[in-house]
């Protein structure tokens, strides 16, 4: 990876992270009563924006890839929705039947969020590992 690809990462890296912090902030201050009623709206979806910019910014650097690149990606993609649809599928009829608990979608967002990333990162290290 050279110079400016390792910038470009961590500059990703931070808008994920920038919008995971305003995410805790904006909970924590709603939490505390401390955002005023006309101001709620703006709040919750105030972390929605560093993940616009770090969409716009991942999908100009798709577009710069060559086009094995992009098939290694798309084939972690592919991965990913499987593994993600396959767990909520599974998790929501076993939650139906009463075996696990039946979370509320903004108490199991944040997993599925993470579950969605981790699924990417496996399927991108095992494609990766195929076209070696």
């Amino acid at each position: 990876m050279g110079r400016e690809n390792g910038s470009y990462a961590v500059r990703m890296i931070g808008l994920a992270l920038g919008s995971a912090g305003l995410a805790v902030a904006a909970s924590y201050l709603e939490r505390a009563g401390l955002v005023p009623q006309g101001l709620r709206p703006v709040v919750a979806v105030l972390p929605v924006l560093p993940l616009v910019w770090l969409f716009i910014g991942i999908s100009r650097w798709l577009g710069r890839l060559d086009e094995l690149q992009r098939m290694i990606h798309l084939e972690a993609m592919v991965i990913q929705f499987a593994a993600t649809g396959i767990l909520v599928m599974s998790y929501g009829m076993l939650a139906k039947a009463g075996v696990v608990p039946d979370f509320r979608t903004t108490q199991a967002f944040p997993f599925v969020w993470m579950a969605i990333f981790g699924f990417w990162t496996v399927g991108f290290l095992l494609v990766r590992r195929k076209y070696r």
